[in-house]
């Protein structure tokens, strides 16, 4: 067992406590150095069984880089064609004419926002300016703005049909991620109609009266009509994510497209996907951004004005999320590879199945609350929970859904959620006013016990 606990420590020490010289805080020294611990203690000193190692690790995490990379291009893409204004002005001339509808329609742009950026720091800086000082003339106070932000943008992190949560946790148990989808469509909509019946009956209920200037006076379809074919390209990706994800159709037409194109004796889809990391460009989610890209790209003549800055921006604004996955494939073949995995599996087969369970779910949302990303903590933590949970008897589906919930749970929950800080800071520039991060905390907490409560239930089931 000593070859698994060195590792973790290092990984534990390293990634989260800053004081120490040179590294401390840097995931990427944490990941490279856990995965070479594991490695030499497990007796594993071949570089080319290393050079193996990352390779089959990095083919594990490779989707998940393609969908940042491409995700933050399309996000781009859609702030500069006007696509997000256009679904917030939509959602708040159905809902916004009252103060319970305006935040509604700013929780579901949220949400949709944080499906597509995957942060709640990114999603925060995108709409942000346009949602907190409607909130702010309508009476909420600073604390409640920035706890209205947090719920919205975290919630988005792990919405179907893209859930990004979903697809980290898949991707590190190596498992399809079409039936924990499917499941997350109940949970997470559950979750998230009740956050927002809670929000808007307790939190704002009749304490607020609406300003004369923030009742829409544009009817919804007019603004459909105007600005439609600005949302035609996010209107794409949803519908060929979903194609794939709902359970009664099960179509995913990027493979079908690709199937359909000869080259070399077989097609386009079976020589891609061969290749390993590079193959995974052709995970369903990853397409359909592609997809989406292009559509926006054809259809949208502003967006093909400096194309190759914008282009650059995008990938710069996600260099260092790509570079901590690259290395957290390194980690994650090592342990694999150095023999830790199968220790695990064998160490947790010998302890009680309650305390194991709790205590690798309240390691997940503690790892959520203090990184601020649950990608973060699922990339860190799942490699090692994982294969214990599994050995006391929890499906590997059953899995991915708690690790999925559990970590989405921890962003925003008190004493110290690192995304309530950044958006408290980024809410208060922007109202010149003071806004207390504990006690927007607190009102986050109520949707991250509940995303727990659903987390831990899999574990148990």
């Amino acid at each position: 067992m000593i070859t698994v606990i060195i590792p973790v420590l290092f990984l534990m020490l390293v990634s989260a406590v800053k004081k120490v010289p040179l590294i401390g805080g840097n995931l990427i020294a944490a990941f490279v150095g856990t995965g070479v611990l594991a490695l030499v203690l497990g007796g594993v000193y071949d570089p080319v069984v290393w050079a193996q190692a990352w390779l089959t690790g990095l083919n594990q995490v490779a989707f998940i880089i393609f969908i940042v990379i491409f995700g933050s291009i399309f996000s781009a893409l859609q702030v500069k064609s006007g696509a997000m204004d256009t679904v917030l002005n939509v959602l708040r001339a159905i809902f916004g004419h009252t103060p319970q509808g305006l935040v509604l329609a700013i929780l579901i742009a949220m949400c949709l926002g944080g499906s597509l950026v995957g942060t709640v720091s990114a999603v925060g800086a995108v709409i942000s300016m346009l949602v907190v000082p409607a909130m702010d003339d309508m009476g909420l106070d600073p604390d409640m703005n920035c706890a209205i932000i947090v719920t919205g943008g975290s919630l988005g992190a792990i919405m179907p049909p893209i859930s990004n949560a979903i697809n980290v946790a898949c991707s590190i148990l190596g498992i399809p991620t079409d039936h924990v989808l499917q499941i997350s469509y109940l949970t997470v909509g559950a979750a998230f109609a009740l956050t927002c019946i809670f929000v808007c009956k307790v939190y704002i209920g009749d304490k607020y009266k609406m300003p004369q200037h923030l009742i829409p006076t544009e009817k919804a379809a007019s603004i459909l009509k105007r600005e439609r074919r600005k949302l035609i390209p996010l209107m794409v990706l949803i519908l060929l994510v979903a194609l794939n994800s709902i359970p009664a159709i099960s179509f995913d037409a990027t493979s079908t497209l690709m199937k359909a194109v000869p080259m070399g004796g077989s097609n386009l889809y079976a020589c891609l996907s061969s290749v390993p990391v590079i193959g995974q460009v052709t995970n369903n989610i990853v397409m359909a951004l592609f997809v989406a890209i292009v559509v926006a790209i054809a259809i949208t003549p502003e967006l093909r004005q400096n194309t190759a800055a914008d282009l650059a921006k995008s990938l710069r604004a996600v260099r260092v999320s790509v570079l901590i996955q690259i290395f957290a494939g390194f980690f994650l073949g090592a342990f694999r590879a150095g023999g830790q995995i199968a220790v695990i599996s064998e160490w947790a087969a010998g302890l009680s199945a309650v305390a194991l369970k709790l205590g690798g779910a309240g390691a997940l949302i503690l790892g959520g609350m203090l990184v601020g990303a649950q990608s973060t903590t699922q990339t860190t933590l799942l490699p090692i929970l994982g294969p214990a949970w599994m050995a006391t008897g929890v499906s590997d589906i059953h899995a991915a859904v708690a690790s999925s919930h559990l970590a989405a749970a921890g962003q925003g929950l008190p004493p110290a959620d690192l995304n309530t800080f950044v958006i408290a800071g980024l809410v208060s520039s922007l109202l010149q006013k003071e806004v207390n991060p504990m006690k927007s905390m607190i009102l986050t907490a109520p949707y991250c016990i509940l995303l727990a409560i659903i987390g831990l239930a899999f574990l148990f089931i």
